[in-house]
């Protein structure tokens, strides 16, 4: 039987990509899967694909309605949803605020809605999608690449913080092996 066979999983940035090879496999596994994009014409097919639940929006703010599409329950969050910033140290501010709103302050705003049923019941789990660029930096795209190693540096942190407590951080980035906290 699959880990997750049953569980409640949320997917954003699912339109295409990473977030759509992760519902298709959380799918796949016997998971009850919420998708999540901006547009919900990114989603719609790879909804109807895999049986999974539609709920379009801003990722940091869909949890109350993912709850609602799971019964009440999350138990898998998957803070995928990225922007990826082009610039450098002279790129306009509101690229860089754009970038950090929403590569690391939505999964600040997801966690925040999620922790207290997780501590609560002992178990969770927050999976950041960092890109390589959290881990090692891209050239061009210093927005990206600083908001990125931000995404990662909270995962780490709520690992180090709440672990102990039944919730879990992960972190995982293309061609990185996953690495569970």
């Amino acid at each position: 039987m699959s880990t997750v066979q049953g569980a409640g999983v949320v997917v954003t940035g699912a339109g295409g990509g990473i977030g759509a090879a992760l519902a298709r496999r959380f799918a796949a596994e016997g998971a009850r899967v919420v998708v999540n994009d901006l547009d919900l014409g990114r989603i719609a097919a790879l909804a109807e694909e895999t049986g999974a639940t539609p709920v379009a929006g801003d990722a940091s703010r869909i949890v109350d309605a993912a709850r609602d599409a799971l019964d009440g329950t999350v138990d898998v969050y998957c803070a995928n949803a990225g922007l990826a910033s082009p610039g450098d140290a002279f790129a306009d501010e509101e690229v860089w605020a754009a970038a950090w709103d929403v590569n690391v302050m939505a999964h600040v705003r997801a966690a925040k809605a999620l922790l207290p049923e997780w501590l609560e019941r002992g178990s969770g789990r927050f999976v950041s999608t960092a890109s390589a660029a959290g881990l090692l930096t891209m050239i061009g795209a210093a927005p990206y690449s600083v908001s990125k190693h931000g995404a990662v540096a909270f995962a780490e942190w709520l690992s180090l913080t709440y672990r102990h407590r039944g919730s879990r951080s992960t972190r995982s980035a293309p061609r990185v092996s996953v690495r569970t906290c």
